[in-house]
């Protein structure tokens, strides 16, 4: 490089950093506005239009937000874009869970960009992962659908081991099976939110389909949010980005 094409090259980036900032306000109103359309619409034809047009839609952020270098924005956008081109190809998986997802990350990218907050070094740090879950099937494949968005974890299938770790080290974020022997989710969730290291850390209960509507109607006794099983992979893997790089934008 000469000294000379460095700067034209940081002139460029920041001119395709200005357009991105001027074009990304009514990008994100119209993602809003399509999600909005999609959970209202009652047709089915009309839905999966709309989930169509949605799909592009993100697939464009993720492309123009790339290029615009803002790393988070283009992270959860391209996980995001796989879980809708998914719904789009198989519609019986969208249900209360993965539309609440597609949601929260929804919100999250705008908030993210609303606040300029996207920076590169958020994902620089170290990730620490708890799953706790005592079927190793369902232990498996979160950590599978984490290791997709590039998570590493840490699983466990006894709940009081699980409370031993998580009272000697601080996480980012903790997924808890609900039905568990011995000590249940809720019960092992407060017990962690009761010592200091993981008091404000995202939890996360993992729980049926059929039982998901009461849980999201109950309060999650200390936990901030919830999945169905079975889940899409790519639905676990947007869920823990988003509660992740929340996470490190709060440290920020």
């Amino acid at each position: 490089h000469t000294p000379h094409s460095t700067s034209d090259e940081a002139s460029a980036q920041a001119e395709i950093n200005e357009v991105f900032q001027e074009s990304a306000p009514e990008i994100l109103a119209t993602i809003r506005k399509l999600m909005q359309d999609f959970t209202k619409t009652k047709s089915d034809s009309n839905r999966m239009s709309t989930l169509l047009e949605l799909y592009r839609k993100v697939h464009c952020l993720t492309g123009s937000a790339g290029i615009a270098g803002l790393h988070s924005i283009a992270q959860m956008a391209a996980a995001l874009e796989v879980l809708l081109r998914e719904l789009h190809e198989k519609p019986k998986n969208i249900n209360p869970s993965t539309v609440r997802t597609v949601a929260h990350a929804i919100d999250f990218i705008v908030e993210i960009f609303t606040k300029g907050a996207d920076r590169q070094d958020l994902l620089d740090q170290p990730i620490h992962i708890l799953v706790v879950d005592d079927e190793i099937l369902s232990r498996r494949a979160i950590t599978y659908a984490l290791e997709k968005a590039g998570l590493k974890s840490a699983s466990v299938e006894d709940p009081q081991m699980a409370l031993n770790l998580a009272t000697q080290k601080s996480y980012d974020l903790i997924f808890l099976d609900i039905q568990m022997p011995g000590m249940d989710g809720f019960d092992l969730c407060s017990r962690i939110r009761s010592a200091p290291e993981n008091k404000d850390t995202p939890i996360i209960f993992v729980t049926s389909l059929s039982d998901f509507k009461s849980r999201a109607r109950s309060s999650l006794s200390g936990g901030n949010d919830l999945i169905a099983k079975p889940f899409m992979f790519m639905e676990l893997s947007v869920k823990a980005l988003t509660y992740v790089l929340r996470g490190r934008l709060t440290k920020v």
